[in-house]
C-alpha cells in the first residue's frame, strides 16, 4: 500500500513505476483525478466551515438581546458542511480502494523492462554430466512408485501431486532438513502457522484484493487456503509497534501452498512444474529500513546455501521491473537447473518490500528517537517444492537406474539412494 501522501505530493512518481513496470496508467490517472477533486472540495469544506464558524460567533454576540434560534442560512449552512463532509470522507475511501490495486515502486538498482530484461548475476556449479539422455522426474518417479498423479487426480483433480512410499519420504526429509538449516545455523525461528488466513491477512501481503480469483477461498468462513507462509508469517506483527532493540525478526515455517493459478493457463504444466499445491519453508524477516537492503542480499544468501549443500547447479537472476510481483520492490529468483527438463526451474524468489506490505499491516516500529515508523518486510522461499524434487531426482539419476540421494539428506532418510 502506498502513502496517501505520495499521491497527493508527488503522483508523477506512481506514474513512472508503472511505466517501469509496463504498466497503463489507467489504474493511478483516475487517483490523480479523484485526488484533485478531492482537495477541490476540501477547500470548499474549509471555506463553509470558516463561514459557519463567523456566523455562529455573530449569533452567539447576538443571542443575549434576544434572539432565540440561529438564523436560517446557518442551519443550511451547518447542513451543507455535514453533506460535503461526507462527501469527502466517501472519496476519501474510494482512493484508499483504488490504491491498494497500485503495485509497489521499484527499487532504483532494479533494471528497466519486461522478462526479457532479467539480469543473472550469478551461475554457481556446472551442469551434471548424465550419460545419455536424461529422463525426466516423471520417467524417473512414476515406474519407482514414489508419485502418482493419476491417484492423486481421482482424489482431487488434476495438477496435485501425491508422494508415495520413498518419494514421500524424500519429501518430507527435504522439509525437516531445510527447517534445521534455518534455524539450527542461520539464525530463523520456527513457527507452524494456520493454513487458513482471513481476507485482512491476504490483503496485509497483496494478494487481495487484485489476485483473489488465483486464490483458494472457503465461502461459507471467507477463510483463504495459504497460498505461500509468507501470509500468515508477515501477520504475525500485524498492527503492532515492534521496539528498535527487537529488529531484524527472522521467521521460518513449513506449509503446503495452494494456489489456483487461475492465469496461468497454456504455460508449462509437465509433472511438477506447476501444480496447485506444493511445499515450501518460507523465510520472513522484519527489519529497520537502513538495513532491509543489506538483509535481502543475506536472505537470498540463506536460500542459496539450501542449493549448495544440495549440489544443485544453479543461478542468481535479478528480476526486471516488468517482472516483479505486485509488491516487491526489488526481486531475486533462485533457478535450479533440471537436466531431463533441459531447463532452470525457479526454486525461490527472493524480496524486498519495503513499507508496502507494512502499512496495509499496520507493523510500525519505535526508532532509536522514539519516533513512530514503518518497518521493512522481506520474505523468500529456502527453498520451494516440488521443483526442487524435479532438479534432485533428474541430477541425481544414474545410469545403472538408480537415483541417489543427496549426503546431506541421508540421515533423514532409509539408504543412500532409491532403485
Amino acid at each position: 500500500m502506498h502513502d496517501l501522501k505520495l499521491l497527493r505530493e508527488h503522483p508523477d512518481v506512481l506514474l513512472k513505476a508503472l511505466a517501469d513496470r509496463r504498466l497503463d496508467a489507467a489504474r493511478v490517472q483516475p487517483l490523480i483525478d479523484l485526488e484533485q477533486s478531492r482537495r477541490q472540495l476540501l477547500t470548499h469544506v474549509e471555506q463553509q466551515r470558516h463561514q459557519l464558524k463567523q456566523g455562529s460567533d455573530e449569533f452567539a454576540r447576538h443571542k443575549g438581546r434576544g434572539t432565540v434560534a440561529p438564523p436560517a442560512h446557518l442551519k443550511q449552512l451547518s447542513e451543507a458542511v455535514k453533506t460535503d463532509e461526507q462527501r469527502l470522507k466517501d472519496l476519501d475511501a474510494q482512493i484508499e480502494r483504488e490504491l491498494a490495486y497500485v503495485p509497489n515502486i521499484p527499487h532504483t538498482t532494479v533494471p528497466v523492462g519486461d522478462a526479457k530484461s532479467n539480469e543473472i548475476v550469478r551461475t554457481v556449479g556446472k551442469k551434471p554430466s548424465l550419460p545419455g539422455t536424461p529422463k525426466t522426474h516423471l520417467e524417473l518417479a512414476q515406474p519407482r512408485g514414489l508419485l502418482d498423479f493419476e491417484r492423486a487426480a481421482k482424489m482431487t483433480g488434476s495438477h496435485f501431486p501425491l508422494f508415495i512410499g520413498k518419494g514421500a519420504r524424500l519429501e518430507r526429509a527435504l522439509i525437516q532438513w531445510m527447517l534445521d538449516v534455518q534455524t539450527k545455523e542461520r539464525g530463523y525461528t520456527e513457527v507452524a502457522p494456520p493454513l487458513l488466513v482471513n481476507r485482512s491477512s491476504m490483503f496485509a501481503t497483496g494478494q487481495l484484493p487484485k489476485f483473489e480469483e488465483d486464490m483458494y477461498r472457503l465461502k461459507d468462513d471467507d477463510l483463504f487456503l495459504v497460498p505461500t507462509a509468507e501470509v500468515p508469517l508477515t501477520n504475525l506483527h500485524r498492527d503492532e509497534i515492534l521496539e528498535a532493540a527487537q529488529l531484524p525478526l527472522r521467521y521460518t515455517a513449513y506449509t503446503p501452498c495452494f494456489r489456483r493459478e487461475a492465469g496461468s493457463y497454456g504455460k508449462d504444466t509437465r509433472g511438477l512444474v506447476r501444480v496447485h499445491q506444493f511445499d515450501k519453508v518460507e523465510l520472513v524477516k522484519f527489519v529497520k529500513p537502513e538495513t532491509s537492503y543489506d538483509e535481502l542480499e543475506q536472505l537470498v544468501a540463506d536460500a542459496e546455501e539450501i542449493l549448495k549443500r544440495l549440489g544443485l547447479h544453479y543461478r542468481v537472476v535479478g528480476l526486471a521491473t516488468g517482472d516483479l510481483s505486485f509488491a516487491a520492490a526489488k526481486c531475486y529468483d533462485l533457478e535450479a537447473w533440471a537436466p531431463g527438463l533441459n531447463q532452470f526451474l525457479e526454486v525461490s524468489s527472493c524480496s524486498n518490500f519495503e513499507a508496502f506490505q507494512a502499512r496495509r499491516a499496520n507493523i510500525r516500529y519505535r526508532t532509536d528517537g522514539k519516533k513512530v515508523a514503518y518497518v521493512h518486510t522481506l520474505n523468500g522461499s529456502g527453498v520451494a517444492l516440488a521443483r526442487t524434487m524435479i532438479c534432485l531426482l533428474e541430477t541425481y539419476q544414474r545410469a545403472d537406474g538408480r537415483v541417489d540421494i543427496p549426503a546431506v539428506l541421508r540421515p533423514y532418510c532409509d539408504g543412500e539412494s532409491i532403485l
